[in-house]
């Protein structure tokens, strides 16, 4: 069968395994690693790589574009006809970003250290879920911190993507 070339979205990201899964309207879900993910979207812009509130010094977003966002839309290409005896999903060969992410400043509105998530109200007036897998560098944050991420989608709620921790 050859290469498909389909339309999904970030379903999930595991940043600490470098892979994920992304998924079409039907459910059809398709397994990537990081390396087969293409992050420029090849419109002519630049991707954000820094945010406007902290110095690019030792900012993680200024080394490298944002890994996948959960539920950015993909372009996939994969082989449908190599599934796998074991049940498991394909590999995708390719996931290609189309568009550019959103870059977001918020406030943590509430978080739980113990059970690890909470919500931060985005400049954009939208409460996002956070959770502690999306904080980068480890840094955790607390009510009334300012923080910057990448608007994301996760079971049709806004979630918080790629977490910096700001001051």
């Amino acid at each position: 069968m050859p290469v498909s070339t389909l339309k999904m979205r970030v379903h999930k990201y595991i940043p600490d395994r470098l892979y994920g899964f992304v998924v079409d309207d039907r459910g059809q879900e398709v397994f990537f690693h990081l390396g087969t993910f293409d992050p420029d979207p090849g419109t002519g812009f630049s991707l954000p790589t820094a945010c406007s509130v902290c110095p690019p010094e030792g900012c993680t977003w200024a080394e490298a574009p944002p890994p996948p966002i959960l539920g950015e839309l993909v372009e996939v290409e994969v082989d449908l006809g190599l599934q796998r005896g074991d049940g498991r999903a394909p590999r995708a060969n390719r996931v290609r970003r189309m568009t550019q992410p959103t870059t977001l400043q918020g406030e943590v509105e509430t978080f739980d250290p113990m059970r690890g998530y909470g919500f931060i109200l985005g400049k954009d007036g939208v409460s996002y879920h956070l959770h502690k897998s999306e904080v980068l560098d480890g840094k955790m944050p607390f009510a009334s911190q300012l923080v910057s991420f990448f608007a994301g989608v996760r079971k049709g709620r806004p979630r918080a993507c790629h977490i910096k921790v700001c001051r």
